[in-house]
């Protein structure tokens, strides 16, 4: 498994020697044409809109980026760069010919462009240099932008009301050609690791001890496929099943999940694995309890020596017969914070936002909502357009009786479906396709690049206005770090 996230600055350096890497999305039509040899990407558009590419380094304040020239190529048109996030922009234009430059925002209560000047045509390196400021009125920093030609600096725009974290592009407006030696990003260090690796287990037992055996195969399975972090279902220890007595055995839960926790500790490789169960803590630490002590839906990531990572709880309403935790979950497993609700806590969003705001990128939802219902392709329409796509960042659904699946935040030119790994069930791979039928247990993993998410959307919900700032950041949970050993 591999989580390191380097506390070295970042820098990232194309010079077109070797095939784009994933930060890249360059989609062409028969308008424009991005073609690529070492040392040069000949870039030319013919179209009379926008020509774009778009890259996804996990842009932020204190970031450098640095566009170098062909020296002695043929150049011509508007050339645009700058920063996106969600529906913000900075973008720069610069016309390759007469040497006009603006600034255009999307800050629409702002004059635009923000500015407008004259700058010299004669140049073969640009840099774009993106550094914290001050905004006047507000709790919260903003931006400050200076466009460097060569070594002359041709524009500063200043308190700039711009998302911390943002995607990178440069292209066209109208037609236009140019030839790029190099593309450059330098700057502090990224917030979380590129990748992680992530898988599902799926499964549904009408005994305690079939699902340990269920979670134990699971974790074996992530091991082989080397996952970092492992999602299981809402209380998947156990199962959940409100009228068995089984649920309020606490000798047997403990002796089971002892036993769960032996199994993992003896497995090469085992991943950090979200599980959950019933468990009894004391009365007085619940608000508002009158009980000696209180039965919780409790989930908790095993670590892979398997030891018991922070415990964390249902948010909000919970099944019959236990109450919930009150408490927004946020941890940092493997490097990566990750924001946890479970199953009807999907109906109350800030439960993975207040998480998402603090940094999370990946949000987790163990579920146990029965069966799902519809055809396949119904399903996974219905689960894509409710699973995560306002959060900005990495979903991953598990339901104990089917359908779980890892949802990527959004689509793009490139991916035109959010899900990027599914159980069987929820596939053509099912026998019963297009009905749905399940599968019993079932496993599923992929690799997430994580810089593919940016939260903009609770992120701008915590930037709304001043009010708006003041209450949200009173709601986001500190980050608790997976292992670290906390009391009970």
């Amino acid at each position: 498994m591999t989580f390191i996230s380097s506390p070295a600055a970042y820098e990232r350096i194309t010079d077109f020697a070797q095939p784009l890497d994933d930060c890249w999305e360059v989609v062409p039509d028969k308008d424009w044409s991005f073609e690529t040899t070492p040392g040069n990407a000949r870039f030319e558009s013919r179209s009379e809109g926008r020509a774009e590419i778009y890259l996804r380094p996990c842009a932020m304040p204190g970031d450098t980026v640095e566009i170098g020239l062909l020296p002695g190529a043929p150049r011509a048109g508007m050339f645009t760069f700058g920063f996106l996030a969600g529906f913000e922009h900075i973008r720069v234009e610069l016309d390759l010919t007469r040497g006009d430059l603006t600034v255009h925002t999307h800050e629409f209560h702002k004059p635009q462009p923000r500015l407008a000047t004259k700058t010299q045509v004669d140049f073969d390196r640009v840099r774009l240099v993106w550094e914290s400021d001050c905004l006047p009125q507000l709790p919260f920093k903003g931006g400050r932008i200076s466009v460097i030609l060569d070594d002359q600096c041709a524009a500063v725009v200043e308190q700039i009301d711009f998302l911390p974290e943002s995607n990178c592009m440069f292209g066209f407006n109208g037609p236009g050609e140019l030839s790029i030696a190099s593309w450059s990003i330098s700057g502090p260090p990224r917030p979380r690791p590129e990748y992680t690796h992530v898988g599902i287990w799926q499964h549904t037992k009408p005994c305690t001890r079939d699902s340990v055996d269920s979670l134990i195969n699971g974790v074996r399975k992530g091991a082989e496929a080397g996952v970092d972090i492992l999602v299981t279902a809402e209380t998947s220890l156990t199962g959940l099943r409100p009228e068995d007595p089984e649920l309020d055995d606490r000798g047997l839960i403990q002796s089971e999940l002892k036993r769960f926790q032996e199994a993992v500790a003896q497995t090469r490789g085992a991943p950090y694995t979200l599980i959950g169960y019933p468990a009894w803590i004391p009365g007085d630490r619940v608000e508002g309890a009158t009980c000696d002590f209180v039965k919780i839906n409790r989930h908790l990531f095993v670590r892979p020596d398997g030891s018991l990572g922070p415990p964390m709880a249902k948010v909000h309403s919970c099944e019959e017969g236990m109450w919930h935790g009150r408490h927004y979950n946020l941890q940092r497993v493997c490097g990566v914070e990750v924001a946890m609700g479970v199953c009807h806590d999907m109906n109350y969003r800030d439960t993975w936002g207040t998480g998402v705001m603090a940094g999370a990128r990946l949000c987790l939802h163990p579920a146990a909502g029965g069966p799902p219902a519809g055809t396949i392709d119904e399903i996974r329409q219905r689960n894509t357009e409710g699973h995560g796509s306002e959060m900005d960042a990495f979903w991953v659904h598990v339901n104990a009786a089917g359908g779980s699946a890892i949802y990527y935040p959004r689509t793009t030119a490139r991916l035109q479906e959010r899900i990027v790994a599914a159980t069987k069930d929820l596939t053509k791979d099912n026998p019963s396709y297009p009905e749905y039928a399940s599968m019993g247990d079932q496993f599923a993993h992929a690799r997430i690049r994580l810089y593919d998410a940016n939260g903009s959307f609770p992120l701008r919900t915590l930037r709304a206005g001043s009010k708006a700032y003041e209450c949200w950041s009173k709601l986001i949970p500190d980050i608790v770090d997976v292992d670290t050993d906390v009391s009970e």
